[in-house]
């Protein structure tokens, strides 16, 4: 669809309660495939979009990529889509997209639940010097090659070996290559003091959120540590946490039985 003159691609499946899934950093919509056919089948209507700048979506290397920009797509494509409101299930990057769509758009969202999220992390250095755009195409053009991209995701993993597939790794390549993501992650990067909860004053306002709120985490999470989620529950009232043992940044995948369990039972308690 197009959406303030960007084409944004999305998936969706089933019927029902309108269910958002908003993907991390150098991944896309294709990350929540599984989980979107496991909501359908509980009679939801689940729909995961590609970022702007990532996967199939446009990748503009003039977009004011912000916080304020990139939750205002989500909710004119769900009005496009028919959709008033609807509970956010954000991952690490979409968590923090997820919270700025709550605080900046709250009729429009039912609920939340944030994965291994950002928005409570102080930034990285990396994320500085990506400001420097020789730098950010260093960086990209180094991690796009396939035996970097693999550590990055053994990483994000406490069980790599179980999980990591040739795929995934040349998915991750893929998404770093090319001179249409190279300008649209360099001109995030450029952006960083945009797209930060702190930095934005998003940060401050984490106490005005009233929905009901859902924090999943991995214990073994070495991208966002689990410690974080001791900071979301303190700041977002109400937040409900759950972390899993054995698990690294993606729930979804390294504890997906759980984790679907955790979540279908959420959106049951809400929906009641």
């Amino acid at each position: 669809m197009r959406v303030q003159g960007y084409r944004l691609h999305y998936l969706e499946a089933g019927h029902g309660p309108a269910v958002l899934l908003l993907h991390g950093f150098g991944t896309s919509a294709e990350s929540w495939r599984a989980t979107g056919k496991i909501l359908a089948k509980a009679g939801y209507r689940a729909l995961a979009f590609d970022c702007l700048g990532f996967g199939r979506s446009d990748k503009p290397r003039d977009a004011p990529y912000s916080l304020e920009l990139i939750s205002g797509l989500y909710i004119e494509a769900l009005r496009q889509l028919g959709i008033e409101r609807a509970t956010i299930i954000g991952h690490s990057m979409g968590g923090k997209y997820a919270l700025a769509t709550a605080l900046l758009h709250p009729d429009s969202v039912a609920a939340l639940a944030l994965v291994s999220s950002d928005g409570f992390a102080a930034a990285a250095p990396m994320s500085k010097v990506g400001k420097w755009p020789l730098i950010s195409w260093s960086i990209l053009w180094l991690s796009a090659q396939p035996r970097i991209a693999r550590v990055m995701l053994d990483a994000a993993f406490h069980m790599p070996e179980a999980f990591i597939t040739d795929e995934m790794i040349a998915h991750a390549s893929e998404s770093l290559l090319g001179w249409e993501n190279r300008h649209a992650l360099t001109a995030l990067s450029q952006r960083y003091d945009a797209t930060d909860m702190l930095f934005t004053g998003l940060r401050a306002r984490l106490g005005e959120i009233h929905v009901p709120t859902l924090l999943t985490w991995g214990e073994n999470d070495q991208i966002f540590p689990v410690e974080l989620s001791a900071i979301a529950v303190a700041e977002i009232p109400g937040a409900r946490r759950v972390t899993f043992p054995r698990c690294g940044h993606f729930p979804q995948i390294e504890a997906a039985r759980p984790f679907h369990g955790l979540i279908l039972g959420f959106l049951a308690s809400i929906m009641a």
